[in-house]
Order: structure tokens, then sequence, then C-alpha cells
């Protein structure tokens, strides 16, 4: 796996290299700031850009600003962002820059201290899948709600919908809960049925859009 690290803290960006390549992952390229950035994505020939979502000169959205530029240019490149807040608005973002999303993946940065779970998030990616860090779906689980869409989902639908919302699949969330993958697509079912998603302009019974579509039902609904 080949992948170039998008990070403005000198210090991190070494620790993030230097774990990455102790595990026997190919680190092409490393940049500071957004035009560094493109010029080492255009270079690199990576499999998936790692990227800080604040980035000089604004330290705002400049890492979500990459992700949208590689992903026109690059549509092949997964793309994996870290951030140290558990940012909806960011997550969301990143989830809607085309019909549909694939090969992208929001990370708290303080999951990256556990080089095995960055390892696996970027892994993911790179397979097409679409990853929310699972602390970030926990912290929305466990928030009150004052008008919450999701209350017509059964607490067990809900714990269902997290998995979905971490970018699982149907065969890992029946691992996760230990039944079968027909359970679990009743369940998928009857979430979405039940949000009303089935209904939405786009969506695709067969396909990822669904998934997607009760994900960002999750997210704004935090």
């Amino acid at each position: 796996m080949r992948v170039v690290i998008v990070e403005d803290q000198p210090l991190f960006l070494d620790a993030i290299a230097t774990s990455l390549q102790s595990r026997e992952v190919d680190v092409v390229g490393r940049a500071r700031e957004v035009e560094e950035a493109m010029r080492v994505v255009d270079e690199a020939a990576a499999d998936v850009a790692l990227l800080d979502i604040r980035l000089p000169p604004g330290y705002t959205d400049e890492g979500l600003q990459v992700a949208e530029m590689v992903r026109r240019r690059y549509p092949e490149v997964a793309i994996l962002v870290l951030s140290s807040y558990a940012e909806l608005a960011f997550a969301e973002r990143l989830l809607v820059m085309e019909a549909e999303p694939h090969a992208v993946g929001y990370l708290l940065k303080e999951r990256v201290g556990d080089v095995g779970d960055l390892i696996d998030a970027l892994t993911r990616v790179v397979a097409g899948e679409v990853v929310v860090d699972s602390h970030i779906v926990a912290r929305l689980m466990a928030r009150r709600r004052r008008h919450d869409p999701l209350a017509v989902l059964t607490a067990h639908e809900r714990r269902v919908l997290g998995l979905v919302a971490e970018g699982r699949s149907n065969l890992g969330i029946a691992q996760q809960l230990d039944c079968r993958i027909s359970t679990v697509e009743k369940h998928l079912v009857s979430i979405t049925a039940k949000l009303g998603l089935r209904d939405a302009p786009g969506a695709d019974r067969r396909g990822v859009n669904l998934r997607v579509l009760a994900t960002l039902e999750f997210l704004r609904s935090s």
C-alpha cells in the first residue's frame, strides 16, 4: 500500500510515517500545506492520501479541499481524513463529494496512536469502503436528541445503523452481532423503510446509496 501523508505538524507527520513504515506500509510522499500536497499527489502514484483537515494558511478546511481536488483528478486514489474533533459537517461533506461515495474515511487523530487501527482504516478505504470512526459513531449514539428522526428505530436497529455508519459490510455487521447475514439484511430493510429512505431521489435498492443515505441520516440526526 502506497500512502501520501499531508500533515502540518512536523513531529506528528514524522511519527505517522515512521509508524506506518514499521508495518511495511510504503510512505511515498509527505506534505504540510495544500499546494505542496497536490504536487506530491501528482508525483507519487499513491493508493491513498492521508489528510489532516486543518492545514496552513487558514487552518479551517484545507484538508477537505485537498480531498475534493484529489477525488476530481484521481478518482482511483482512496482518501482518509484525520481530525482532532468529531466535526459532523466535515464528515457529511466528505461523504457527499460524489453521487456514490467510495474509498473515503474520517478518523479521529486520537486513534492514530494505535497504528493497527490506522492501518485497518487505510486498508478498508483502499478496498473501496466508506469508513467513519467508531468513536464518532459511539459519541453520537450516546447523545440525547430533542427531535430525533431515529426515534422510530428499535435499540437493536440503532445498533445496526451505527455499524453501517462505521462503514461495515453486511458480513462485518453479522460477525459483530453474532447473527446471520440474512438477519442483518432484514434489519436494513426495516431501517431504511422506517426512515423513508427507499423513496429518496436516486435511492438504489441494490447499491451503496441506501447505506450512505442511512449514514447521512444518522450524522444529521446528531
